[in-house]
């Protein structure tokens, strides 16, 4: 009788945390949105955007398609919810995809979404186990698609890119030398860990570390095993969810990483698509580990360096700074609005019975009656 206050207590908390969110992003997006117009502004060198733009309806076609994941996403988590009984809904959904989209914006993406999520979904009363199915089920989604969205590209762009890495002198020696290095690091850390866990468990840093420790492996254990269940429910009863959620997975990412082949398209380039997806694919990845808000200045220089050798020269800062208007801040701008108008505090039409017992009279009432 005791478990459900405890727990609401617990999740307080983090029904504070949209609203703290959505002050500090709506007083930092904007400045890094104005900086970012005066980029594209500059770039232009005083020359009308109309005038460079040769097919206005491609950008109208970028613009809406930057939306495209934010609701595809929602009603990922929505159906998954529905599916597992969790109660979130589209408008649970969508307010954790939104305040996600904002969170990431003003930490630095080498912080990652996945925290981020589970803390809006604790937001919204799923539990922490439930959470992480949720989180685990979309992952899983995100790598079988990407892979063969991946896989498609690289092979029908002809290994372009291939190609032009290929050509740059010291640029795959330099890679080569970042990815030994990146790879070494990681073995270190895996072996300091397991180092480190073996003295825990062993005793040698005193037991009550000891304890505490099997204390927390006892609840991964169980955590783990809760997951499991989940997903074998998954593999029982629910391949048709899983069957839609990769057709929305897959337009979430096919819209999300098109964006910049269409910008490209509407300044008169030719358009390679599926080049242009696996390059945008690229920047992303480049600006998710630069330790900025939101990927500031990674995204921008990944664009150049990659999309460089496909364009024309004097169409490339123009074309980065309207995709990056385009694919970042416009979603981002819905989103606010988005969180902002799902967090607003509806009134509460009181009943008469509530009028009774706080001593007010009900409206349309006379007093009389």
């Amino acid at each position: 009788m005791t478990a459900a206050p405890t727990s609401n207590l617990a999740l307080a908390p983090w029904h504070r945390l949209p609203r703290r969110t959505l002050t500090i992003a709506l007083s930092v997006l904007p400045l890094v949105a104005i900086a970012n117009v005066g980029v594209l502004i500059w770039s232009l060198g005083g020359i009308n955007l109309a005038a460079r733009i040769v097919a206005p309806g491609l950008m109208m076609l970028a613009a809406a398609l930057a939306f495209v994941p934010m609701l595809a996403n929602s009603l990922r988590f929505a159906l998954w919810s529905r599916f597992l009984g969790l109660g979130l809904g589209v408008r649970g959904g969508f307010k954790v995809v939104t305040g996600t989209m904002i969170t990431n914006s003003i930490t630095p993406s080498a912080a990652g979404g996945m925290p981020i999520k589970i803390l809006f979904l604790m937001g919204e009363g799923v539990t922490p186990r439930r959470a992480a199915t949720l989180i685990s089920l979309q992952t899983a989604e995100d790598m079988l698609v990407l892979s063969a969205m991946l896989t498609f590209c690289a092979g029908y762009s002809g290994f372009q890119l291939v190609d032009f890495l290929a050509a740059q002198p010291g640029l795959l020696e330099r890679i080569e030398a970042s990815l030994v290095l990146a790879g070494w690091i990681g073995f270190g850390l895996i072996i300091g860990i397991a180092g480190l866990g073996g003295a825990i468990f062993g005793g040698l840093l005193g037991d009550r570390l000891h304890a505490r420790a099997a204390r927390v492996a006892a609840w991964m254990r169980s955590l783990g095993m809760h997951i499991l269940h989940d997903w074998l429910a998954v593999f029982r009863r629910g391949k048709g969810v899983a069957l839609v959620n990769l057709v929305l997975t897959g337009a979430q990412w096919l819209a999300r990483f098109s964006i910049a082949g269409i910008v490209l398209a509407a300044f008169g380039e030719a358009w390679h698509p599926a080049l242009f997806w696996l390059l945008q694919y690229l920047v992303q990845s480049i600006s998710s580990v630069v330790p900025t808000p939101g990927g500031a200045g990674g995204a921008e220089a990944a664009f150049l360096l990659l999309f460089a050798p496909f364009m024309a020269v004097g169409v490339l800062v123009p074309a980065m700074s309207t995709w990056r208007l385009i694919a970042f801040y416009l979603p981002l701008a819905g989103a606010a609005l988005v969180f902002f108008v799902l967090h607003r505090k509806v009134p509460r039409f009181r009943t008469k019975e509530d009028s009774a017992a706080h001593g007010a009279v009900p409206p349309h009432t006379h007093p009389a009656e």
